[in-house]
């Protein structure tokens, strides 16, 4: 490997282990279980660090998004994949919470759109929409991605500058001091 070919590499190769240590967070409503299953198995399967929160099999959407907007908001984790049938429930609430930013996913690109562009902290899946192997293709790519990445060197700032600007509409609509 030559010199700009190894260092895209060795970067990629560094994600994939940061990655790792990522905590990561899980929960479903009752629609969702059956993909909720299927990416647990693929996270075991893969080594990440996570917790799946789901304490029983009729949990509501709104107690689902709760669960995970609660438990970013508070920084014991630091991504979040939340499900129910359609995954806009669980978005909307996710989204309520002071500095999760929760995407809504039905595709590999927008997965990776959601941290490259907008550093989205929270994958919500449909499991009525989403595919099985394709959610779990989803997790890793949300998971793999970094804000900011596949952008040139130059167009990163303007990116962290409107996460910037975001995240102090997220301070000025939950009512948290400036930072």
């Amino acid at each position: 490997m030559q010199g700009r070919e190894f260092n895209q590499w060795f970067s990629k190769d560094l994600i994939a282990k940061e990655s790792f240590m990522k905590k990561v967070i899980i929960c479903a409503e009752a629609s969702a279980l059956h993909l909720k299953k299927a990416i647990v198995d693929f996270l075991s399967g893969e080594g990440y660090d996570f917790t799946d929160a789901t304490s029983r099999d009729d949990i509501s959407y709104i107690e689902a998004g709760s669960i995970i907007g609660e438990s970013i908001s508070n920084g014991e984790y630091s991504f979040g994949i939340v499900m129910c049938g359609s995954g806009m429930g669980v978005h909307l609430v996710a989204n309520r919470y002071s500095g999760v930013y929760c995407g809504l996913c039905e595709s590999l690109h927008t997965a990776k759109m959601a941290r490259t562009i907008t550093n989205c902290n929270v994958l919500a899946l449909g499991g009525n929409i989403v595919a099985h192997d394709l959610a779990c293709r989803m997790v890793k790519v949300f998971l793999d991605t970094d804000f900011g990445e596949t952008f040139p060197e130059e167009t990163v700032p303007a990116l962290k500058n409107m996460f910037e600007e975001m995240d102090a509409v997220d301070r000025k609509t939950h009512g948290a001091a400036e930072g």
